[in-house]
């Protein structure tokens, strides 16, 4: 089985921490980054083009990141991690209930987003390969009972 590059989408209004994280991305990754600033240009780009991981930030100005997170629940079962400035205990817990991977507090070091997507990014490509061997002995299964 080949790999392939992880495709990552950044949610971030922010030009300069955009810059950032794509160049700490992809020293540390093979992956294919498409950046967007809205979490309306994040859903319309997902429902075409799928990635493996979002990482958006909480304050975008036509969404809450964590509506975002929820809206993309909806898609797929993609990771979603969150980052936000001054994040409330509630908005936290609401985002790990709807399945968010990590929330990070701006600011953090890069290494932690880093380590917090790579762990992301692991589960992910578990989850993919249980889920086709799932559909495999499924298919299996059908054959021997036909």
């Amino acid at each position: 089985m080949t790999t392939r590059p992880y495709k990552i989408m950044l949610v971030e209004p922010t030009p300069e921490l955009v810059e950032m994280f794509v160049a700490a991305f992809s020293q540390r990754f093979d992956a294919h980054l498409t950046c967007v600033s809205t979490a309306t240009a994040c859903l319309d780009t997902e429902i075409i083009n799928p990635h493996d991981l979002v990482i958006a930030d909480m304050d975008l100005e036509d969404a809450n990141g964590i509506a975002l997170a929820d809206e993309l629940s909806a898609l797929s079962s993609r990771p979603v991690i969150i980052t936000g400035t001054n994040p409330t205990c509630e908005q936290i817990i609401e985002a790990l209930r709807i399945g968010i991977k990590d929330v990070l507090i701006k600011p953090f070091p890069l290494i932690e987003l880093m380590e917090a997507a790579d762990r992301a990014l692991i589960d992910y490509s578990m989850h993919r390969k249980h889920l086709a061997k799932y559909h495999s002995m499924r298919g299996l299964v059908r054959r021997v009972l036909k």
